[in-house]
């Protein structure tokens, strides 16, 4: 079993950073007050379906206190290892039409046949067709006094309002940095890993909120380099940099060295590194630096890496994800502020005009003379849109100045 599944948590005091939604439960079982249907909806690996299997243990148990389910009756006992027949766990993706939503309405009307009450719980709900939804829609709002629905699903933009407004909403959030760090760091002691924290945190970093893919990624790096990895074979294992490297661009930023700044992003790329993952971490870097700039009064630094932050934010990296190219024009844009190009190059004697936000427009490109020499800036922008053209021609035609 994998460490995730291992190390579900038993209760709801165990799930990690969800306690308005563990709070609400809670106090609706104690006081009998649970809703017949429930919508769970939140980014992956954040406690929903855990959640959702907590709630049916609940409602079933024989002994339970303050809302907590005892896990030593039969019924708990049957839900935690997957044997309970009334709990009914459908995958949505994969059981989407409207035959099997008829087949689940006609299997309801039953009575529970182990447990008190029969849980239905809907992964992935909004895979549903739209003929499905209408089917459940009347199951939904008026289930038999044994049942309940709870729906989960990451998308819940995609359901339909008839579907939304029947059940009690609730939306998991991105479980915080330091939530994920306390629970590595205990599944790591029970397992006999050794992670320092600087470590941990790079984990709970790239696994953006999601606790299961923090457990996922630290299973990893001990199955690589066994029980006590050093901080660089974490960081390798999870395509991240040593912090010297966003530290050096950091500072080639602050110094509108562009010519530099472009070099470690090409080196990045070239080492095999994940570039957006290395953006987010230069990211992380520049905020530190925003905030302290701000607790300083620095206002003009602070607005200018600000303005950098954005630039790296919008940064796409779809397209491509190996290429640096986005870092690249980012950086671009940054350092050098408005059209790259025709910051190098303004026009003669027009005068810069001022935006809504008192930003410099853009001003129309003027032509490099043939017979003069390339500046430093030039050279490398030159470089930058012929790569451009080949991958993204929108970013080559905004740096070319037309649009």
């Amino acid at each position: 079993m994998m460490l995730y599944g291992k190390w579900r948590p038993n209760t709801f005091s165990e799930v990690s950073g969800q306690d308005h939604v563990v709070t609400t439960l809670k106090n609706a079982l104690t006081q009998n007050q649970v809703a017949h249907a429930y919508l769970f909806s939140g980014p992956r690996g954040t406690g929903k379906t855990t959640t959702a299997r907590l709630l049916a243990r609940a409602l079933n148990c024989q002994s339970p206190l303050d809302g907590e389910p005892c896990n030593r009756c039969p019924a708990c006992i049957a839900i935690a290892n997957g044997s309970a027949m009334d709990l009914i766990e459908m995958d949505a993706a994969s059981n989407r039409g409207i035959d099997d939503i008829r087949e689940l309405r006609e299997r309801i009307a039953f009575a529970p046949s182990d447990l008190k009450y029969k849980v239905y719980l809907l992964d992935e709900v909004h895979m549903l067709t739209q003929g499905a939804f209408n089917a459940l829609l009347k199951t939904l709002e008026e289930p038999p006094p044994h049942a309940y629905f709870i729906l989960a699903t990451t998308e819940s933009h995609e359901l339909p309002p008839t579907i939304i407004s029947r059940c009690q909403r609730f939306d998991f959030r991105r479980v915080p940095n330091d939530a994920i760090v306390s629970r590595l760091q205990y599944i790591a002691a029970e397992e006999g890993f050794q992670l320092d924290e600087s470590s941990l945190e790079a984990i709970a970093r790239v696994a953006r909120g999601g606790l299961r893919d923090a457990i996922t990624l630290m299973e990893q790096v001990a199955s690589r380099y066994g029980s006590n990895p050093t901080e660089g074979e974490v960081l390798e294992s999870l395509g991240l940099v040593r912090d010297e490297r966003a530290l050096s661009l950091a500072d080639r930023v602050e110094g509108e060295d562009l010519a530099a700044a472009i070099t470690i992003a090409r080196e990045i790329a070239d080492d095999g590194l994940d570039i957006a993952l290395f953006t987010r971490e230069l990211i992380n870097e520049l905020r530190e630096r925003q905030l302290t700039a701000l607790r300083d009064g620095e206002q003009a630094r602070a607005r200018v890496l600000t303005t950098t932050i954005g630039e790296l934010a919008r940064a796409d990296f779809r397209l491509d994800p190996a290429s640096p190219v986005p870092l690249e024009v980012a950086l671009a844009l940054a350092i050098l502020g408005g059209s790259p190009v025709a910051a190098v190059a303004p026009a003669e004697g027009t005068p810069a005009r001022q935006n809504g936000a008192g930003r410099p427009a853009r001003p129309q490109g003027k032509p490099v003379s043939e017979d003069r020499p390339l500046s430093k800036d030039e050279r490398f922008l030159k470089e930058l849109y012929d790569r451009c053209r080949m991958t993204n021609m929108k970013a080559a035609a905004w740096l070319n100045g037309s649009c």
